[in-house]
């Protein structure tokens, strides 16, 4: 990893903070007077100046993901040993192994046990954000309605995002996936189930926005967590005419029909919990 100099992210968080402070105190456009315009700016500055709170282990943790993201440090890579990263940030080793152990909950990282163990990079995935939101939604009192509500509303987006944004390497990954869809129909339920929640993962990823790809992703593995769907034979049929449908859509750049076409799709998913489980749509999204 770099070490602390302009590059690090102190110095890189002090920048911002500068070019943030430099706007605010620039003067406002319009008819106002000089005394209104540096009031303005005080005000601004005012806020920029209320003390943030957080704990020297948080702030560490944060440093050290910035670490991550500016170097693109690729999943299995080492962190620097305990000397050298006590050294780099200038915290004491208590406060280190607290912001270790954050990124670790978070799945950011791994801790490497062993005498050349140590803290590694692991990969990000949808799962560790699934499971991290389950402890705020089992806190508000969300539901499986709500759930599957907010799928509703995003992943038509997504297909609609697909379309626009297509490229031609996501071409071949959605007519690959319409190709497992045929070799999948008769398979276990487990290989089908995996197939058709792929597509959905296919989907939100071409759609070009890490943020709802994520979030996508993460809605899905806990919807999936908390249904044991049997996936008969008979029914695969209609999910795949679906896919192929959208795909379609997509494939042909489509955004309007995309979006349609998955709108009604997850609808009809959502039709089906409500025939074949209404218990569920109550059902407390705990923290797991």
């Amino acid at each position: 990893m770099a070490v602390a100099g302009s590059g690090s992210p102190r110095a890189r968080r002090t920048r911002a903070s500068r070019a943030r402070v430099s706007t605010a105190a620039a003067p406002a456009a319009g008819d106002q007077s000089p005394d209104d315009a540096e009031r303005a700016g005080q005000e601004r500055l005012a806020w920029l100046d209320i003390p943030r709170s957080g704990k020297i282990s948080e702030t560490i943790a944060r440093d050290i993901l910035d670490d991550i993201v500016v170097h693109k440090l690729p999943p299995g890579t080492m962190l620097a040993s305990e000397a050298v990263m006590l050294d780099r940030y200038g915290v004491g080793r208590a406060s280190l192994r607290e912001a270790l152990r954050i990124l670790e909950i978070h799945g950011l990282i791994k801790i490497k046990p062993g005498p050349r163990g140590g803290p590694v990079v692991a990969e990000v995935t949808s799962s560790d954000l699934g499971r991290s939101a389950t402890f705020f939604f089992h806190a508000v009192g969300a539901t499986f309605a709500d759930l599957i509500g907010a799928r509703l509303a995003i992943e038509p987006l997504m297909a609609g995002l697909a379309a626009t944004n297509l490229t031609a390497e996501g071409a071949e990954e959605l007519n690959r996936a319409l190709v497992d869809h045929e070799r999948d129909a008769t398979r276990p339920a487990s290989s089908w189930g995996r197939t058709s929640a792929g597509f959905h993962v296919i989907v939100n990823g071409l759609s070009g926005n890490k943020v709802l790809d994520l979030l996508g992703r993460a809605l899905l593995d806990i919807h999936a967590s908390r249904t044991q769907t049997e996936f008969p034979v008979s029914g695969r049929g209609d999910v795949s005419r679906a896919h192929q449908r959208i795909a379609q859509a997509i494939l042909d750049g489509d955004a309007d029909a995309a979006e349609q076409r998955m709108r009604r799709h997850v609808q009809a998913q959502i039709t089906n919990v409500r025939q074949t489980r209404p218990e569920l749509l109550d059902e407390l999204i705990d923290w797991r």
